[in-house]
């Protein structure tokens, strides 16, 4: 077959050839050649009641991932491809990852730059993020930020945070940051990020369930990404068998 269409093939050319003509050129795809950035789940250094944190593991590198894409002249790795590369290295229940396991991460990746990123929440309910960027060829950290505020501010620290780091190549003009979120408005984040987990551990319903109450919930302004998120979320699960 393959040597019946080459023929096929070679006579199109020779009659084009013929009428002054040429064959159809293969053009070749453009390489990718944007720095390529991760986001890790960020680490839960809350102190007492860290497990109602948990889910903002998965919830803030979200948020970091959809704000780093404002810069265009970034490739950014999607969460979905984290989830499953470290599922596939048996890293999916690993609560804290140190800097050579992300240097790992980030080739299997083929990353430029790994963002990890820790969080600590004090009795009185303030809270701290760290957030530091690791180059993947050096394993050097070449950049680190802090920002503190209470933990119900979170979706207005957190943007603030990743715009900080969005510089790794010169963005283009950059939509303004979100409006600011009224404090209480972080639960509607971990509803998100609960919705993600079930997602990840492959309970369908739940994960379905989680989602629609997030975007039951939340207003229409707030976590805008998540919510185009959730809605496509939704979609593909009810669609799978």
């Amino acid at each position: 077959m393959l040597r019946g269409q080459w023929s096929r093939y070679s006579l199109f050319a020779l009659l084009l050839a013929a009428w002054g003509g040429s064959a159809p050129a293969q053009t070749p795809q453009a390489k990718d050649t944007r720095p390529t950035v991760a986001v890790l789940y960020f680490d839960n250094g809350a102190i007492g009641r860290a497990a109602d944190y948990d889910p903002l593991r998965k919830g803030m590198a979200d948020m970091f991932i959809t704000e780093l894409m404002k810069n265009t002249n970034l490739h950014i790795v999607e969460r979905d491809r984290l989830q499953s590369l470290l599922e596939e290295i048996d890293l999916a229940q690993t609560k804290t990852i140190d800097k050579e396991t992300a240097v790992r991460i980030g080739k299997l990746l083929s990353a430029h730059h790994m963002i990890m990123g820790a969080f600590v929440v004090t009795p009185d309910g303030t809270m701290r993020i760290d957030a530091r960027a690791v180059n993947v060829e050096t394993s050097e950290t070449e950049h680190a930020e802090t920002v503190r505020d209470k933990a119900d501010n979170l979706l207005n620290m957190l943007p603030t945070l990743a715009r900080k780091f969005i510089a790794f190549v010169p963005p283009p003009l950059l939509p303004p940051l979100p409006p600011p979120a009224k404090s209480g408005d972080l639960r509607y984040l971990i509803t998100y990020a609960r919705a993600m987990d079930a997602q990840d551990n492959h309970d369908k319903a739940r994960a379905v369930a989680l989602y629609k109450e997030f975007l039951q919930s939340a207003p229409p302004t707030l976590l805008v990404d998540q919510r185009r998120l959730a809605e496509e979320h939704v979609t593909r699960l009810q669609a799978a068998p």
